[in-house]
């Protein structure tokens, strides 16, 4: 399994209030941030939640969750009509503090968000009001070759593999 789709209660409005921060904030130390508008698909704010001002913000929105200092928070936009390809996100080595084995993913929209994976058996949609525990050391994209609007997702990072980020989430 690669992913995994969860009923959860979130404060979509609130995660939308932070994206401008989000998207803005570059930390002191310059360390550990992604701002990636690169290519014609996405767009990724990613910071470290101890660099965030909107800290206690994010902790709000996202109770009962958990969220500490060293995990990651942020954005990723996927563009209209695109479609991201199959990736990884261990790009930054497994010792660095931003890397990312795991995401909770939460869909912001009113539509719901079509998550590929190599094996399309595994392929799956995020509801409103849903989450996506995704393993992300496996290749994972997103179709949205027929979604007219920007499509945004809240991405948390637990610092914790696939597995274990399942069996905390399903503990509420």
């Amino acid at each position: 399994m690669f992913s995994t789709v969860l009923n959860f209660d979130y404060d979509v409005d609130l995660l939308l209030s932070l994206e401008e921060e989000i998207s803005t904030t570059i930390p002191d130390d310059k360390k550990y941030f992604m701002h990636r508008a690169d290519t014609p698909d996405m767009t990724q704010d990613i910071l470290m939640v101890k660099d965030l001002n909107c800290a206690d913000k994010i902790k709000l929105a996202v109770s009962p969750i958990e969220v500490l200092p060293e995990h990651s928070a942020g954005f990723e936009n996927v563009n209209p009509n695109q479609i991201v390809q199959l990736h990884e996100d261990f790009l930054t080595g497994w010792r660095n503090p931003f890397t990312r084995k795991c995401n909770v993913l939460f869909n912001l929209n009113d539509f719901p968000v079509y998550i590929t994976h190599e094996d399309p058996s595994h392929n799956k949609y995020i509801n409103p009001q849903q989450i996506m525990i995704l393993d992300v050391t496996k290749k994972h994209g997103c179709d949205h070759s027929n979604i007219n609007e920007l499509t945004k997702l809240f991405s948390l990072n637990l610092r914790k593999s696939y597995s274990d980020t399942i069996t905390y989430l399903q503990s509420f």
